[in-house]
């Protein structure tokens, strides 16, 4: 795993001084300050010249924006918006950004989030340095349909962000919709367990989509999916450590019975500790679509309150009305851990649509407390298991 994640840091390290020597111009926020003395700068706006600067750069090596370690800023909300007529845009940030500290000195509160690339393509942004966009004094204080993500990518492709901290998110952290190909890797993402739908990574309608090596540890999902309109597909999620969280997982699909489709889905070599799931699919009652082709493989829980999950009747307590969206072709292979409840698999499927072609294989979960003994419920589903430690009797 390490010698991994070792490589492809290196891989980016070498790709990035290569473009370095290609004629690449670098830049600075300095460079865009009038201001020489640097007094009552508002960085927002130099921002928005440096990513203009950025954009438009028209020579072969495109242009590199540096932001430096003892280097740090405070600005409004940003949109960073393309096309652009650089055909590489690279954005090196090693120091601290920060939102304004309380939801009253924002500018427009109205935004969906702090900072966003929409229409972006060959976008790469790395570094060591920290986002704080100060989400915690959003949480009592702004309803969660107010509340901003922290970093979004709309509509962008080809784009890798690797390397940065991100703290408490004023929503989720981070949101790809309407993206392909992007890859985001050896990333923390933190917020308190108790921090209100500060989902770590948001996927959705969106192709050919990375999550590698990296440590989320939030209030809600570490990762969520859905379709959105469109659907999502070839998705890899892998080394990543999640915990606390509510886990890993595909949906919900189907709110407000919508079409709503994932597929073509592996998470592997992924860890839970201290989450109230891990691997997880959760479908509304009443919505279309389809759930196919999912792999969660070599995954450890510890300690997980449901280690392994499908839910079909989410959020509304198996009240079946209307429609279900579909699940098929499901595989949980060398699962191992502890669990923190007595129900260590938990497959609640539609009476009427069910699950189908569920598959178990090589699962050990044992209880968090010596000597109890873990059960499975299922309800609705087509499983085929072997070597699995849990009797799995589906009514």
């Amino acid at each position: 795993m390490k010698g991994l994640k070792t490589l492809f840091s290196v891989i980016i390290i070498v790709s990035c001084h290569l473009e370095y020597g290609d004629g690449r111009r670098i830049l600075s926020i300095k460079d865009f300050i009038t201001d020489t003395n640097h007094t009552n700068v508002e960085y927002s706006q130099v921002f928005q010249k440096a990513w203009k600067g950025l954009c438009e750069e028209e020579g072969p090596g495109g242009s590199s924006l540096v932001i430096n370690e003892n280097e740090k800023y405070i600005i409004q909300p940003q949109l960073f918006e393309g096309p652009c007529v650089s055909s590489h845009i690279h954005i090196q940030v090693d120091g601290k950004i920060e939102a304004p500290k309380t939801p009253k000195k924002w500018g427009n509160k109205r935004i969906k989030s702090w900072l966003m690339f929409k229409n972006v393509e060959s976008l790469f942004i790395n570094g060591s340095g920290v986002l704080d966009p100060h989400g915690e004094t959003w949480w009592r204080s702004v309803s969660h349909s107010k509340r901003p993500r922290t970093l979004s990518f709309m509509q962008c492709t080809d784009i890798i962000y690797n390397g940065l901290t991100q703290y408490n998110s004023p929503k989720n952290h981070i949101s790809v919709d309407a993206c392909t190909n992007a890859t985001l890797s050896n990333l923390t993402l933190l917020a308190p367990e108790k921090s209100p739908n500060t989902d770590g990574i948001d996927i959705c309608f969106s192709h050919n989509i990375r999550i590698l090596d990296s440590s989320i540890q939030t209030g809600d999902d570490c990762i969520a999916i859905t379709g959105g309109r469109g659907g999502s597909s070839d998705i890899n999620i892998t080394r990543v450590a999640c915990g606390p969280g509510h886990g890993i997982s595909i949906g919900s699909l189907g709110k407000g019975d919508i079409d709503d489709t994932v597929e073509n889905v592996i998470v592997r070599s992924c860890s839970f500790w201290g989450t109230q799931n891990g691997a997880r699919i959760k479908t509304w009652h009443g919505g279309q679509g389809l759930a196919r082709n999912i792999l969660f493989e070599n995954i450890t829980v510890m300690d997980t309150k449901y280690p392994i999950i499908i839910d079909q009747h989410y959020s509304n307590g198996g009240n079946a009305k209307g429609n279900a969206v579909k699940v098929s072709d499901v595989i949980f292979r060398y699962i191992e851990g502890t669990s923190a409840s007595k129900i260590a698999i938990k497959l609640d499927c539609d009476k009427n649509q069910g699950c189908h072609n569920i598959v178990m294989e090589h699962i050990n979960i044992t209880s968090a407390k010596p000597g109890k003994k873990l059960r499975a419920y299922c309800k609705s589903a087509d499983v085929k298991s072997s070597f699995v430690n849990i009797d799995i009797n589906c009514g």
